[in-house]
């Protein structure tokens, strides 16, 4: 009977772990045992013009939609829910915004750590995949009261297959590197499902038709406007947008489209992010336009079937963002997120920063001061311990 009970457990738990692997946005089962080369390919890394400022303007027009900045951005209650927060490290702060493009206002909250030592210190901006309580929560216990969402069960499952990290961030290493961070929750604005996150988008942009901006861009408004704010409180601090996957995607295009954002750490972005899609390597633009429809502007869809056709590719958005410093992370077994392609999207993008600001000569290179630092580890899609050290190395090596 105990044997029977351990196979039930164990037929459940590869059904729970077969699920998240199809519903989430890491690599489907065809891809998990393939590893991206470390050494690339000189045929494919060969040096072409590098894009220009006309080349994001059509990535912009033709797969994320037109940036609209908030119509309204307005904090209507703030409160320190405490001063003294992991041994008296950090001050948490709650502020709850009015949020709109336009229509009737959404409510919209932001929790932001600052480091008791340091009140001016660089804030991460960081766009997570679950409510606010799960993100801040730490060793089983949440400074924010109240009947807040959490991802409960899924929670767990998804630390498990995807790192620790994937929920929350190891609070104690960044505060003690001087940095502060700016937590916030995209899908509480538009949700982060098909059918809901397309009427959502249909709701906010009623006009716009085939041209509305997809919820990348809209999700990016939303770190551009708190940078904004931030900035405005304290001129001198530094702003880093961070994400991962999905919001590594809206951490480049914030950081592409905003002044006032002064880096990106964009993790294992992928397609519509860092890497390059007119090749056949991971996930394609007809897979996010299928499964994703919210993400991208309508206008994307004329592309999925022939893929060569798109004019314009990853290389415009990185090089968009020159001349400030970026981090593009990656792993080795998330070929759906093509490495490779990152790393060659970087190198065809890097002269616009200029001479040697890309150094690396293969994907585990890491040069944490290059203009554009390129991290890859061992595993698949997720954020785990090895990460969040890299991604401090690199912002100390360009903020400190």
């Amino acid at each position: 009977m105990h044997l029977f009970s351990k196979i039930i457990r164990f037929i459940v738990f590869a059904g729970i772990f077969w699920a998240v692997i199809v519903l989430g946005s890491c690599a489907p089962a065809r891809t998990i045992l393939q590893q991206a080369d470390l050494s690339p390919d000189p045929i494919r890394t060969q040096t072409v013009d590098p894009p220009s400022a006309r080349d994001f303007e059509q990535f912009q027009t033709l797969l994320l939609g037109p940036y609209l900045k908030p119509t309204r951005f307005e904090v209507v209650e703030r409160d320190v829910i405490t001063p003294d927060w992991l041994d008296n490290r950090a001050t948490v702060e709650r502020r709850n915004y009015a949020v709109s493009h336009g229509q009737a206002a959404n409510p919209f909250e932001i929790i932001l750590i600052t480091p008791n030592d340091r009140p001016n210190a660089p804030v991460i901006i960081t766009q997570n995949f679950s409510s606010n309580r799960s993100v801040v929560a730490r060793d089983g216990e949440s400074p924010l009261p109240g009947e807040a969402r959490s991802m409960g069960p899924l929670g767990s499952i998804f630390g498990y297959f995807f790192g620790r990290y994937i929920v929350e961030h190891p609070y104690e290493n960044i505060l003690d590197r001087g940095y502060a961070v700016a937590v916030m929750h995209p899908p509480d604005y538009v949700p982060d499902r098909k059918a809901a996150g397309v009427e959502r988008l249909k709701s906010i942009f009623p006009d716009a038709g085939e041209s509305r901006p997809g919820a990348l861009t809209v999700w990016a408004s939303l770190t551009i406007a708190l940078a904004d704010e931030l900035k405005a409180d304290v001129p001198e601090r530094s702003i880093i947008a961070y994400g991962h996957s999905r919001y590594g995607k809206t951490a480049l295009i914030a950081a592409a489209l905003s002044d006032n954002i002064d880096s990106a750490v964009s993790h294992q972005s992928g397609t519509v992010g860092a890497s390059i899609m007119r090749d056949k390597t991971g996930e394609s633009l007809k897979d996010i336009v299928t499964s994703y429809p919210q993400w991208v502007t309508p206008l994307a869809s004329d592309y999925t079937d022939d893929y060569r056709s798109l004019p314009v590719d990853a290389p415009a958005l990185l090089a968009a963002i020159a001349p400030k410093p970026i981090l593009l992370g990656n792993a080795r077994r998330d070929v759906w997120s093509d490495p490779e392609g990152a790393y060659r999207a970087a190198k065809i993008a890097a002269p616009v920063w200029g001479a040697d600001s890309f150094t690396a000569e293969r994907l585990d290179d890491f040069q944490p001061a290059d203009d554009i630092a390129f991290w890859i580890r061992p595993g698949t899609h997720g954020v785990v311990k090895e990460d969040w050290p890299a991604f401090l190395d690199f912002l100390d090596a360009h903020f400190k």
